[in-house]
């Protein structure tokens, strides 16, 4: 093709037809620069058809992330909401008069000692943070994405602080000789409980795992209500997912 083009020119040259060579050139020229945009126009096409699919890729993603969150928090919200009502039920315990010091701990001993660690699903958001990839995401669900990760990170600290201020008092009740459900194990063991003192730390250790218990709660409800956050944070976020997918 270029041979084609060259021969032309040389003949016009040769033929001393200098207005019909420059008429040539300038087409010549305008056919290159129409060659260079077309080039330009398909590159573009390409790299848009690339990002569209990374950014359809990523969506994908981030809906099953968030659908598994959704039923991770959904569990999360209903266990903790059993042991609120676990506790509402040990406070009614106190409404029976006279209750001693025995009957406190055996009511106490009802509670549900154990605490949960929150791990959250979020390896998706991480990734396009650190890829650079959310930039591909307009920035409307961007920032929803940043904010949702953020209150996610604010929901597994405050749960964390409550769980370790939770340990740092049972391990008081632990120290006075006692701890949840120890009492039942040594039942039978009257020379060991009176080496360990229970019987003179069994105040103390009640009001341990009082204030223990009674934190626990607090950062149990203050956790749901973190959570149930996150859902309406989930239900937005997959709205505009959807949104962005049916473009």
């Amino acid at each position: 093709m270029i041979k084609f083009f060259k021969k032309i020119r040389q003949k016009l040259l040769s033929e001393n037809k200098f207005s019909k060579y420059l008429i040539y050139a300038i087409g010549e020229i305008i056919l290159v620069v129409i060659g260079i945009l077309i080039a330009l126009q398909i590159n573009t096409w390409n790299e848009n058809k690339k990002s569209n699919e990374i950014r359809d890729n990523n969506y994908t993603q981030l809906l099953e992330d968030l659908k598994t969150d959704k039923e991770y928090i959904e569990s999360l919200i209903k266990e903790y909401d059993e042991n609120i009502l676990l506790y509402k039920e040990y406070l009614k315990s106190y409404k029976t008069p006279n209750l001693t010091l025995n009957d406190v701990m055996n009511n106490q001993n009802q509670l549900d000692f154990s605490v949960t660690t929150i791990r959250f699903q979020n390896s998706t958001i991480t990734s396009l943070e650190n890829t650079g990839e959310i930039k591909l995401i307009p920035s409307e669900l961007r920032k929803k994405l940043t904010d949702f990760k953020r209150n996610q990170e604010f929901s597994t600290e405050t749960n964390n602080d409550g769980n370790k201020y939770f340990f740092d008092r049972m391990e008081i009740a632990g120290i006075k000789g006692s701890q949840p459900d120890f009492q039942n194990r040594i039942r039978n063991q009257p020379l060991l409980k009176e080496e360990l003192g229970i019987k003179d730390n069994l105040p103390k250790i009640i009001g341990s795992i009082e204030i223990s218990m009674l934190y626990k709660n607090f950062t149990e409800r203050e956790t749901v209500y973190n959570l149930e956050k996150l859902l309406t944070d989930i239900e937005e976020i997959t709205e505009l997912i959807n949104r962005e997918q049916n473009k």
